[in-house]
């Protein structure tokens, strides 16, 4: 399903998932997606999104919308709703549109603006953002994306990072990607891990990511005296 999508919208999937898990929400949903792109994609919020609460103000309203219930494990493959199938699916068809040979954050971005009925475009519709208008920019848009291949951009791999106290930071490479446990997408090539845990001696490894199958780490934190 994801052959097609840059690094930066299956990191976008994979926050969606986890913002969903945090929600106790048996889906995906279109809110967490939005969520995902506010989360991975800066300079596409700043482009359209003018305000520089507009994000934090996004997150309150999602979270006064939504009824947290338990938190569901992000070891459990959560599926997406109907609603984000059909966004995934007009994201496929606007990077055509476009031209591009890719699926990146920005089509996801109009996928969900197309999914009209939405909570995710009912934000975005009251943030004064319309599909005409953000499809036409990014068609002229001179640093519009450059189509490229999958094959050309870095090959990711799911690693799996847990940790004998749950509930830990992760950082990948300086940047936060959620909390133990987690399956986390990562691209080919060494990168610096990091999990933390108020209270605990951050722990740290230099990890090579593989690619083929799934990798597995355990983070043993180590508490501080008291």
């Amino acid at each position: 399903m994801f052959e097609r999508y840059t690094e930066e919208a299956r990191r976008v999937i994979f926050f969606a998932r986890n913002e969903a898990s945090q929600y106790g929400s048996p889906y995906i949903e279109t809110e967490h997606m939005l969520i995902g792109i506010l989360r991975e994609d800066k300079a596409l919020v700043r482009r359209f999104l003018r305000s520089p609460d507009s994000g934090e103000m996004i997150r309150r309203q999602i979270d006064a919308h939504t009824t947290i219930r338990e938190k569901v494990s992000t070891f459990v493959d959560l599926p997406v709703s109907n609603e984000c199938k059909r966004v995934m699916a007009y994201a496929a068809e606007e990077a055509e549109r476009l031209s591009h040979k890719h699926i990146g954050t920005e089509h996801l971005f109009l996928g969900l603006l197309r999914e009209e009925k939405c909570f995710a475009a009912e934000i975005l519709h009251e943030q004064g953002l319309r599909l005409s208008g953000v499809r036409e920019e990014l068609a002229r848009s001179d640093d519009a994306p450059i189509a490229q291949s999958p094959s050309t951009r870095s090959r990711l791999s799911i690693v799996a990072i847990s940790s004998i106290r749950a509930g830990a930071e992760i950082e990948v490479d300086n940047a936060f990607l959620g909390h133990t446990p987690a399956e986390v997408p990562l691209a080919i090539g060494e990168r610096m891990i990091t999990v933390s845990k108020q209270g605990y001696r951050p722990w740290r490894r230099m990890l090579q990511v593989l690619s083929g199958g799934k990798q597995t780490i355990s983070a043993e934190l180590e508490q501080l005296p008291q």
